[in-house]
């Protein structure tokens, strides 16, 4: 065999063992171990990629389910009983076979109804998901302060209070999401509260007003990179939301936040893991 047949051979066997490897190495440099996943609302907030409802316990049992996730937000409202239940919509109406709102009914109405989904899930009471929350994990709750029936917003201190009953063992793995200015001061004095704003300018000051807030929930889109850091080097905490494809999520999760709220989780795991 000639010796110039033996390099071309040679070559294209490096070739093929190298290029493998180039690969593997490019994509382990675009991983992002730092960056937590949860789920958004369980698998996110459009159905396509779960067979699930949003918000309902079998979203959220599926996403839990996921290896290695941080853990999942949810949208939590309270009822005229003082319970809280997962619900992200201001009106029943919109998504169940139900009517109103939930802070205008009883858990026993609740209870009775369902998505309309393919699987025509029930609602969910808070306290029957906070019993799977696993070591490692944590979960966010979205509080939902606007009462759209009543035109007004929910009795904070019985909000509180309702948020208070948590068990002491699980207050360390929650973390509170308020949008409404005038609670966070009073949250933040027992839980871990992030402002929702889409301004980091209004964030960066109510971070400095109010020095207890743990961190800011904003959209991707609203903050960038070099931000992140600044809030980052404050001691805060990013948490980014607003991801409708996995580019978005590659995108976000290069901005280097604490945390990302996945509409894609399965996506979101290989991209990180």
């Amino acid at each position: 065999m000639s010796s110039h047949f033996k390099n071309r051979n040679l070559k294209f066997l490096l070739f093929r063992i190298g290029l493998p490897l180039l690969l593997f190495a490019c994509n382990k440099s675009e991983q992002y171990p730092e960056v937590q996943i949860f789920g958004h609302a369980g698998m996110g907030m459009n159905i396509a990629y779960s067979v699930y409802h949003d918000n309902s316990e079998e979203a959220i049992d599926l996403a839990l389910s996921l290896p290695n996730m941080d853990g999942v937000e949810m949208d939590v409202r309270m009822s005229k009983n003082g319970t809280l239940w997962l619900f992200h919509e201001n009106r029943l109406e919109y998504s169940t076979n139900g009517l109103g709102c939930i802070a205008e009914l009883t858990d026993q109405e609740i209870e009775q109804f369902q998505y309309k989904s393919p699987h025509k899930e029930y609602l969910v009471r808070l306290d029957t998901i906070l019993t799977k929350l696993k070591a490692g994990q944590t979960f966010i709750l979205d509080i939902k302060h606007w009462n759209d029936c009543a035109q007004a917003y929910s009795d904070m201190q019985r909000f509180k209070n309702a948020l208070l009953s948590i068990p002491n063992t699980l207050k360390n793995h929650i973390i509170i999401d308020s949008s409404y200015p005038y609670w966070l001061n009073a949250l933040s004095q027992s839980f871990r509260v992030v402002f929702s704003t889409v301004s980091y300018e209004e964030g960066f000051a109510k971070l400095q007003e109010i020095p207890t807030l743990y961190g800011l929930m904003m959209r991707s889109k609203d903050i960038s990179a070099e931000q992140i850091s600044v809030l980052k080097a404050l001691g805060k905490t990013v948490y980014l939301f607003e991801m409708r494809s996995s580019k978005m999520q590659r995108a976000t999760m290069k901005k280097a936040p604490t945390a990302i709220l996945a509409d894609d989780p399965r996506g979101a795991l290989i991209i990180r893991d």
